[in-house]
């Protein structure tokens, strides 16, 4: 009996504990800190603990009935940022950005009365770049921390006019917001809202300033990013062998038609910033001579489901069909994105190639490709985030072509020889998948992040080759195989601390490629396997990086980062058939170094330089032979290795519009394409180290508004170009000045800005690759875009040269002969697409980074 009774007055005492968790209270304009010591005094099972000197500033409006002690602590923190960590009975309230200056204000309607969720931003009063945000509370009062003193403040809420106001220190006072007028909207746009700038190791484009990129995808907003040259979805930055592109800072290396996929799925109004990484630091792969191109999505906590579909015909040699569809859905911790494509079309390509040797023969070549390229892609990623301090998902991306192509071609030398080629359909595809970890180690931004990659390829070829010389009929075919498979493991930390913004990693890497070759030749109406050409290639290598950087502000001017990156790698290559064996290794370090100079506000000077290395591609190093006719062929060298670059740059923003670079790049015992023509007049291709070149030059860059509906720009480069090869190539040294001019416009065609127009056109005076040039070429582009229902019907009408101007001229020197090459591509082009949105209107588009590098090397 006495332990029943004792049980019933522990339950009874129990509840009595639980009613005195819950409390009602009714705040207005009350100090955040007195609020919280005012709901720890009400109940003496929990303890909350915070500094009050960081909370001071902070007031709370609210009012609330039968909360529980946590509850009432999140209710009464809001929007504010502040970490709240509960231990057990322990409950914590940390401001997460801790300055000493903050902008105070208080908002309200024309009547006085408090608008609450009003969104404030405090922005760069140069070039309106955000520097933090907030919200309104209950009564209508933010504390926003700010480190800088004098600051663009932007207070915008649905129904109101937005409020501009520039302060020089932290009290703002009370803001009136009128009901909305149109009228601001243009002052908005000409007066403050900047388009470039510069950080410490990159060029800024912000798109969201930009009202002249509405309605277009993530590849025709690159099409006005300064420093890079878009055309269709072919974006390269200016200078660089190799551009890489990024996602919210994650590298997006999962195969070059997903990639394209999921980029276009990105509108422009998903869009915050481009960034363009001209000289990567540390943290990046140094690569020889790339760049990264860092898509900076907009933050917004919208749940649900959303998503669109994209139909694009076009009229180019034949007619092209590209469908699309993206779902897109986020929940509180469960987030997935997924994106199909398909692509079916025609491509046609004329080649026109003139050998001129130094006895005055000349050979001729015109060769016709014609080709079915239907392709699909499928891309993912699922997120989980069971806490606010770990995030884990899978990610994934499928490809698939089944390509089949014709080929004839037309030699003149001694004879005339008439060679046809057929590529059978075959399946090919391209699988990538990432297993990832992040946690985040505390509330003042360090992070660990933990990521598996694995990608596998598989790209059979097949075809057969019939070669006619004075009735002579030559018969050829080869099956070949490439099976591409990488494993890569990456560990990463982020640590800001107090005088020192560190990042520091080490990945591990392997690659193994199984290809192969079978030849046969057909003799006396019997196909016969050739044993010497045909031959089977295996290839293995292993990497291992790491890396520390560190970025630093020196005065209130002035901030430098440098870093050093190490990577070893080792290989082997066996040619089974030949039993050859072929390894090596090497390692190095790498160092990179940035510094930026702000003179005065808006104007900003940067040096940057870094070192790299560049490794072969995994089909330059497969040693079987790639017929093109039953004579002429290329193949890869397995005895390649790795070459190395340097780059540098200065560059500088005025923060007007204006931007150059000087810049300089040099490399050594890079990859050339040797050509030797044989006794028996076969031609044969191959890839061979020890060119080397220095390239330097000036880029310049203009854009302004000139009217309210018309923004142009315009740009040019000239650069000095000296490339050579060591004497065991056939390759002859080339060198001279390559210039360029470029210029686009931009129309606002209606008052709602829903209608739009481009032009851009583009002229390349002289350009040099590595040892050959490119003679003039003209280019031109247009684009008409409508946005109606409410911006979720989004139409494009676009279209390309128009005159047939864009024909490649490519002249190269050998020893014995120089080379000239006519390409035409059928450039011209019209296209109509149309992008239904539906769902969620602003549901964010996830990514993350899939941490692979290598899979650039294998084909694509």
């Amino acid at each position: 009996m006495k332990k029943r009774i004792f049980i019933l007055v522990l339950l009874v005492l129990s509840g009595l504990q639980g009613m005195a968790q819950h409390l009602s209270r009714n705040y207005h304009r009350t100090p955040l800190a007195q609020v919280l010591t005012d709901i720890d005094n009400a109940d003496s099972h929990y303890i909350i603990n915070f500094i009050y000197d960081e909370l001071e500033d902070f007031t709370v409006t609210t009012a609330f009935q039968n909360r529980t002690i946590p509850n009432a602590v999140r209710e009464v923190v809001g929007f504010y940022p502040m970490l709240i960590t509960m231990q057990d009975s322990l409950i914590f309230v940390e401001c997460t950005q801790k300055t000493p200056q903050k902008v105070i204000g208080r908002v309200t309607d024309s009547q006085g009365k408090p608008i609450a969720f009003a969104n404030v931003a405090l922005l760069n009063p140069a070039d309106s770049s955000f520097i933090n945000g907030g919200v309104t509370n209950d009564g209508g009062d933010f504390v926003i921390p700010c480190r800088r003193r004098r600051v663009l403040v932007r207070i915008s809420y649905v129904g109101y006019e937005t409020v501009w106001r520039t302060i020089e220190g932290g009290q703002l006072g009370t803001i009136r917001m009128k009901t909305d007028s149109y009228t601001l909207r243009d002052v908005q746009v000409k007066a403050v809202r900047k388009v470039i700038k510069n950080s410490i190791d990159r060029l800024q484009y912000l798109v969201s300033n930009d009202p002249y990129a509405s309605g277009m995808n993530a590849w025709e907003v690159m099409n006005r990013v300064p420093l890079l040259h878009a055309e269709g979805e072919t974006v390269s930055i200016i200078g660089k062998s190799a551009t890489h592109f990024m996602l919210n800072g994650h590298t997006m290396d999962m195969g070059e038609a997903a990639v394209k996929a999921k980029l276009r799925s990105l509108k422009a109004e998903d869009i915050e910033r481009i960034e363009v990484i001209t000289i990567p630091p540390a943290k990046y792969k140094a690569e020889a001579n790339g760049g990264y191109v860092n898509i900076v999505t907009r933050r917004n906590e919208s749940r649900g489901w959303s998503g669109s579909l994209t139909i694009e015909p076009q009229l180019q040699y034949r007619a092209r069909l590209m469908p699309e569809a993206t779902v897109n859905y986020v929940s509180p911790k469960f987030e997935m994105s997924t994106t199909v494509r398909g692509d079916v079309g025609h491509v046609i390509n004329k080649q026109f190639s003139v050998y001129s040797f130094d006895d005055g023969r000349q050979r001729t070549s015109d060769r016709v490709n014609k080709l079915f390229w239907p392709t699909a892609d499928v891309s993912t990623i699922m997120k989980y985030m069971p806490t606010n301090r770990w995030e884990i998902g899978v990610m994934g991306s499928l490809h698939m072509d089944r390509l089949r192509g014709d080929q004839t071609d037309i030699t003149i030398d001694q004879d005339t020889v008439r060679s046809t080629s057929h590529n059978p359909e075959a399946w090919n595809y391209n699988m990538s998948a990432t297993l990832y970890a992040d946690y985040r180690i505390d509330s003042l931004g360090k992070m660990m992040s933990l990521n598996y990659n694995i990608f596998n390829s598989d790209d059979p070829a097949r075809s057969e080759n019939k070669s006619v010389t004075a009735g002579k009929i030559e018969r050829l075919r080869t099956s070949s195989t490439g099976r591409y498979r990488i494993h890569a493991l990456k560990l990463d930390f982020t640590l800001p601390f107090k005088n020192l913004y560190t990042e520091a990693g080490v990945a591990l890497t392997s690659i193994t490629n199984q290809t192969g070759i079978s030849v046969e030749n057909f003799l006396n109406g019997t196909w016969l396997h050739n044993t010497n050409e045909s031959n089977d290639f295996n290839y293995h290598e292993q990497g291992l990086a790491a890396y520390v950087s560190g970025r630093k502000k020196v005065g209130k001017h002035v901030e430098t980062q440098a870093g050093l990156r190490y990577e070893y790698t080792l290989t082997k290559g066996e040619q089974l058939t030949l039993r050859q064996t072929d390894r090596n290794h090497y390692g190095r370090f790498f160092p990179s170094f940035h510094l930026g100079w702000e003179p005065r506000e808006g104007h900003r000077i940067g040096f940057a330089i870094n070192w790299g290395i560049g490794r072969p591609n995994f089909n330059d190093l497969n040693p079987w032979r790639l017929y093109t006719t039953v004579h002429n062929y290329v193949t890869g060298n397995p005895h390649l290795t790795a070459a190395y670059s340097r780059n540098s740059e200065i560059n500088y923003n005025n923060g007007r519009g204006l931007y150059l670079v000087l810049y300089n790049d040099h490399g050594t015992d890079e990859v050339g394409n040797n050509i030797v023509f044989n006794a028996d007049g076969s031609q044969v291709g191959s890839p061979i180290n020890g060119v080397s070149h220095d390239k330097s030059g000036l880029y310049i860059t203009y854009r302004r508004n000139f009217l309210s509906w018309l923004n142009a720009e315009a740009e040019g480069e000239i650069y000095y170009h000296d490339a050579k090869a060591e004497g065991s190539s056939t390759i002859a040294p080339m060198h001279g000045w390559g210039s360029r001019l470029g210029s686009a416009m931009s129309f606002l065609l209606n008052r709602k800005k829903t209608l739009m127009a481009s032009v851009n056109f583009y002229q390349d005076f002289s350009a040099y690759m590595q040892t050959q040039r490119i003679e003039p070429l003209s280019r031109l582009y247009f684009s008409l875009r409508y946005s109606c229902v409410g911006d979720r019907l989004k139409l494009s009408l676009s279209g390309g040269d128009p005159f047939g101007w864009n024909v490649t001229r490519v002249t190269g020197r050998y020893r014995g002969f120089s080379m000239r090459n006519r390409f035409d591509v059928h450039a011209r082009y019209i296209s109509l697409r149309a992008t239904w949105s539906f769902g969620g209107r602003h549901a964010k588009q996830i990514y993350h980074d899939n941490k692979d590098r290598e899979s650039q090397r294998a084909p694509k």
